[in-house]
């Protein structure tokens, strides 16, 4: 019993450490997964399905505006893909910060702005961060592999 509530315990710690909802890290190259492109090369993403990918698009487009100083009508979603992380970082790990080493899933967010693309991840549900040194979601786990 007592190893059980030592071991929530831990774990509770651990999400704590996680619970900023975005990272302070600057962009670092985008990982270039599936885009729908027009004729022209304009980017035409489609419309995220996944319940509460919205609000976590949303989420990444209102941090990226303030790091850049712009609205956020003039970031574009290039792509929202559902993947899976090799642990509880999001492919995102930060120095001195303990991770679950469980698959988690959640999402890769591409944004553009000023022709420049920035990459979020995300969790499934209320976590987003922006990655300065990404790493890619587990292979084959996209919605389209």
């Amino acid at each position: 019993m007592m190893i059980k509530i030592g071991l929530l315990a831990g774990i509770i710690l651990i999400l704590a450490g996680c619970s900023q909802v975005i990272s302070s890290q600057t962009p670092g190259p985008p990982i270039s997964l599936t885009t729908t492109k027009g004729a022209d090369t304009t980017m035409t993403p489609s419309p995220p399905t996944a319940p509460g990918l919205q609000g976590l698009i949303e989420l990444a487009k209102q941090d990226l505006a303030q790091r850049l100083s712009i609205a956020t009508d003039q970031i574009k979603l290039v792509e929202a893909t559902e993947v899976e992380w090799s642990d509880s970082s999001l492919g995102c790990p930060q120095p001195e910060i303990a991770y679950l080493q469980v698959v988690t899933p959640g999402y890769l967010i591409q944004l553009d702005a000023g022709n420049k693309e920035y990459e979020y991840h995300a969790s499934r549900d209320t976590y987003v961060i922006y990655c300065e040194n990404p790493s890619p979601p587990i292979p084959g786990t996209s919605e389209d592999r």
